[in-house]
C-alpha cells in the first residue's frame, strides 16, 4: 500500500513539473535577427574596410551586377534600393545550404557561425554584408523574390 501512494505520488509530481514546463514554454517569443544596417558602406564596424567595388545594388529590377569577382576575405555588401524588403540568401531557394555553414533553419537561433543569408527582410535604404571565406562560386538570390539572383566568384 505504501509503495502504491509513493509511485501515485512521484508520477503526479513528474506531471506537474511537466504541466510547469509546457505553460512556462508557451509564453516564449523567439526573435529572428534584424539585420544591421550600414549608413555607408566605409562606416561599417567589420574587421576588413568594406571596398567600394564589393557593393551590389538591389532595385525592382533585381541584383545589379548580379555578378561579382572578389578576392577570398573580402567582404560584399548588398545595398537594397527596391520599394521592397530584401532577403539575400545562398542558393539554392528556398533551403539556402549551397554556401558551407549556412542553412535558413538556422535563422533565428543563437548560431554563432556567419551564414550567407541575411535571415531576414532589409528594408528599402538599408544594407547587408558578407565576408566570404570560401573560394569557389556562390549563387545567391532574394529569398522573398526568387527570380532575382546573382553569383559571387571568390578567387
Amino acid at each position: 500500500m505504501i509503495k502504491k501512494l509513493l509511485i501515485i505520488a512521484v508520477v503526479l509530481g513528474v506531471m506537474f513539473v511537466g504541466l510547469k514546463f509546457l505553460r512556462n514554454n508557451r509564453d516564449v517569443v523567439v526573435n529572428t535577427p534584424t539585420p544591421t544596417p550600414l549608413s555607408s558602406p566605409e562606416l561599417t564596424t567589420s574587421p576588413s574596410p568594406v571596398v567600394s567595388k564589393n557593393i551590389i545594388t538591389y532595385t525592382d529590377s533585381g541584383y545589379t551586377p548580379n555578378i561579382i569577382t572578389i578576392k577570398k576575405g573580402e567582404t560584399v555588401v548588398w545595398k537594397n534600393e527596391s520599394s521592397n524588403p530584401m532577403w539575400t540568401a545562398s542558393a539554392m531557394h528556398p533551403l539556402h545550404k549551397v554556401y558551407p555553414g549556412t542553412d535558413i533553419s538556422a535563422c533565428g537561433t543563437q548560431t554563432l557561425l556567419p551564414m550567407f543569408d541575411s535571415c531576414a527582410g532589409v528594408p528599402s535604404g538599408q544594407s547587408w554584408s558578407f565576408t566570404f571565406n570560401n573560394v569557389g562560386t556562390w549563387g545567391y538570390h532574394n529569398h522573398l523574390n526568387s527570380s532575382k539572383f546573382g553569383k559571387v566568384i571568390v578567387e
